[in-house]
């Protein structure tokens, strides 16, 4: 399949430009592990296979250990456009936050009530086959996130949320890799990040997801790792972003995981994200001992 040459290409292409970067560089590579300064700032992401653009506000609350964090973001694919609202408030190492949006899913892959074909081939087929639609549909979060500095080299994220989504049941959720129904998923990713500030941020994820599907709950287990970097293709403030999970073990609905789950474009169970992002800001933080 081209798309899925494609897939194998970018990889390869991201592998080679981050080595030839390598070298570059004042700012830290593991800058974005860790709290950051307040302002306003435009978050410019180049996401296989699409953009996002974000505006975020940071407001620090009492220093640098507590702070208010709000987003909006419009996200254009190939296969879906989704746009959202967060707003987070972080009370030293934990944070609350909920997020609302909308999702137009224009490349939908969706299976008839009672089969059980759901599978990886089975989503090829639809697709080979051109059996694809379209669905629209509105989603609310709320979500738990842990970011706990053990020392200056180990930090562990952990992202907990409940989200609660429309649209239609029996719908391949090209995020997460699963097919699932429409009403509440429970999902918590968790990354032991070991950071080098001549390297990034590297380290094993675990992923659960608790979904619907035949209105029958199932609890499923990933797990994979998470790289991040600073490549330096600007001056300073970019982002290189790769996280890859595989679901193995246990089964969904009867049927085993290692058939079901990931991106059907690959035989293995195995889902990726892959990123560039540019930081630009616009207001930046307020310089101590400046009055208002």
């Amino acid at each position: 399949m081209r798309l899925q040459r494609f897939v194998y290409v970018t990889l390869l292409t991201a592998a080679t430009w981050m080595t030839s970067q390598h070298a570059r560089a004042e700012q830290p590579r593991d800058w974005m592990v860790g709290p950051q300064p307040g302002g306003t700032y435009a978050n410019v992401d180049v996401i296989f296979p699409g953009v996002q653009l974000q505006l975020e506000h940071r407001i620090p609350i009492y220093g640098v250990a507590n702070e208010l964090n709000i987003k909006a973001n419009v996200l254009p694919t190939i296969i879906f456009m989704e746009s959202q609202l967060d707003a987070d408030l972080r009370i030293v190492v934990l944070s609350l936050g909920g997020s609302i949006g909308v999702r137009d899913v224009f490349h939908n892959i969706e299976f008839a009530p009672g089969s059980r074909s759901f599978d990886r081939l089975a989503r090829r087929s639809l697709e080979l086959g051109g059996n694809i639609g379209h669905v629209a549909s509105t989603f609310g979060e709320g979500r738990a996130t842990l970011s706990l500095p053990l020392n200056d080299h180990m930090v562990l994220l952990s992202v907990n949320a409940v989200r609660f989504e429309g649209g239609t049941d029996r719908t391949f959720d090209w995020r997460l890799g699963v097919v699932r129904d429409s009403g509440m998923l429970i999902r918590s990713d968790t990354t032991f990040f070991l950071k080098h500030r001549k390297i990034g941020g590297l380290g094993p994820q675990l992923q659960v997801l608790n979904y619907a599907l035949d209105g029958q709950r199932n609890t499923q287990i990933n797990y994979g790792f998470t790289f991040t970097t600073r490549p330096g293709m600007s001056a300073k403030n970019d982002i290189f972003f790769l996280s890859v999970l595989f679901g193995v073990g246990g089964t969904i609905n009867g049927v085993p995981t290692g058939d079901v789950y990931g991106n059907h474009l690959f035989k293995v169970p195995v889902t990726f994200q892959l990123a560039y992002r540019n930081v630009f800001e616009l207001i930046g933080p307020k310089k101590p001992g400046r009055d208002d």
